[in-house]
């Protein structure tokens, strides 16, 4: 029941709207997401409502990657478990976290990773892990960067602030996904991640390339 009030109420009908309406949230290029087939999802990650629009503004199921501090904090933890949520362990290897991981892109569901481990601040991206371009490379599957733009400045830090999401289209993988796996692939992968999000920003809708108001 309550897996059903946050994914089919209180998300789409509360947290959504209320965002649209008090931050101006605008969503761009959600055509840009596959309508089948498995898909991981790249995204920098300056709030917790990132996953939340992310969740809410996608019509098929987007299962995230979340860090295991957050399924102990009370509420905070109950609520990511039932919107598709499931826990990693940081800084070593989580082989029940890949097992899952690997069985939703088996499944050709919608697998959304922060590839900068936890939230940044100031708007400047950290160091990305090779997590999602290993899963991507394993399942060949497509991969979608999502830029979050002004997300930190929004409810309950003001009401002002026009906060974004850009969708971009599939990042190209074919020449990656020719070749055997190794760290140089690996890295070389997250790099192309990182450069196709950096790319979505600045596109003229009022907001900055570093998430500022203009």
């Amino acid at each position: 029941m309550m897996r059903f009030l946050l994914n089919r109420i209180i998300a789409p009908f509360i947290f959504y709207p209320f965002l649209k309406l008090f931050n101006r949230l605008e969503i761009i290029g959600i055509d840009n997401i596959p309508e089948t087939g498995a898909v991981v999802i790249v995204a920098n990650h300056i709030s917790m409502w990132d996953a939340v629009i992310l969740y809410c503004a996608i019509k098929r199921r987007v299962c995230f990657m979340a860090k295991e501090e957050l399924f102990r904090v009370p509420v905070i933890g109950y609520a990511i478990s039932k919107i598709d949520a499931f826990p990693v362990k940081r800084d070593t290897i989580d082989r029940n976290a890949l097992r899952i991981a690997a069985r939703i892109l088996e499944e050709g569901r919608i697998l959304g990773i922060f590839p900068e481990g936890h939230r940044s601040m100031g708007g400047a991206m950290r160091e990305f892990k090779n997590g999602a371009a290993l899963f991507a490379h394993r399942s060949k599957s497509t991969v979608i960067p999502v830029l979050f733009e002004n997300t930190d400045k929004a409810f309950p830090k003001t009401f002002k602030s026009k906060i974004r999401m850009t969708i971009g289209p599939p990042i190209d993988m074919s020449a990656f996904y020719e070749r055997k796996a190794n760290q140089t692939l690996m890295e070389s992968m997250t790099k192309s991640f990182l450069t196709a999000i950096k790319s979505l920003a600045g596109a003229d809708t009022g907001v900055g390339a570093t998430g500022d108001a203009k």
